[in-house]
């Protein structure tokens, strides 16, 4: 990038004016003023009148540096690079922060995938009444898993939350990992001999199965029902999905999926989660 020190007063390469090059570059003075007190974008000063002018070619070194900006770099970097920074270190330098892009798309993916699905099951909700087995399809999921330590006594949300705890944690650490939606399974054989304590903490995510963290639903045909935490009676929902599955001559092939959605007030005010119950069938 050519930095100008001494100048012609006829200076033919140095034409467009701050307002202009502002323009053309999609920017504002201030930052133009900026990138010239930090000494990265420098332009001529006409001894005459004291005017600031830009070249042309200096386009290509603001969208260079405006891009460096938002891969992360500071503006000390940027002056490294501008003045003469070797090669080697460029490159380096350059490949440090291409990492942490790949690492941030990564987390806005993951980020993107978990609002969709949370928002395929809020509007399916809105077609069906609460607490109603029903049959339907499911989207292609993954789903990870951190098993409980204590299953025998797992009945209660407030039983689980140091393994809760470590579920959340391994998300936020590997993002691979979803984090939302989450929630508890019950294996396939308790749910059958209604025995009904949390086997799993787990969250779902659009992303694709990697077999190793995160693993796929055997089908994508499913029973479903939607219901409230201060439901009064939510064995009497596994019974009535067990009832469903029974009598519409299914046959269960995974674990039964509780999945508390969010945080809401219900039709009488009261403060509580959304649940989304399913259990894949064949």
């Amino acid at each position: 990038m050519k930095q100008l020190q001494n100048h012609d007063f006829e200076n033919t390469e140095y034409t467009l004016l701050v307002s202009d090059f502002a323009k053309l570059c999609h920017t504002t003075r201030d930052t133009l003023r900026y990138y010239y007190e930090q000494n990265i974008l420098v332009p001529w000063k006409n001894p005459r009148n004291g005017y600031h002018y830009y070249s042309s070619s200096q386009i290509s070194s603001f969208f260079f540096i405006d891009t460096m900006r938002q891969s992360g770099c500071t503006i000390a970097e940027i002056r490294q690079i501008v003045h003469g920074l070797p090669r080697k270190e460029i490159e380096l330098l350059a490949n440090e922060k291409i990492d942490f892009m790949q690492q941030e798309a990564l987390r806005i993916h993951k980020k993107i995938a978990s609002m969709r699905l949370g928002m395929w099951i809020l509007a399916h909700y809105n077609n069906h009444k609460p607490n109603i087995p029903f049959y339907g399809e499911i989207p292609t999921m993954s789903y990870s898993k951190t098993p409980i330590k204590n299953k025998e006594k797992a009945f209660h949300v407030a039983d689980i939350a140091s393994d809760i705890s470590l579920h959340l944690s391994k998300a936020h650490e590997n993002l691979n990992l979803p984090l939302f939606p989450a929630g508890v399974t019950i294996s396939i054989e308790d749910f059958a001999k209604k025995n009904y304590v949390y086997d799993n903490v787990v969250s779902l995510s659009l992303l694709s199965a990697d077999h190793t963290n995160t693993f796929s639903l055997p089908t994508k045909n499913a029973v479903f029902c939607y219901t409230y935490q201060h439901t009064t009676n939510i064995e009497k929902i596994y019974r009535k999905m067990l009832s469903y599955i029974k009598k519409s001559r299914l046959k269960t092939c995974s674990d039964l999926f509780s999945i508390s959605l969010i945080n809401l007030y219900d039709d009488v005010e009261n403060h509580t989660y959304f649940k989304y119950l399913f259990i894949c069938v064949e």
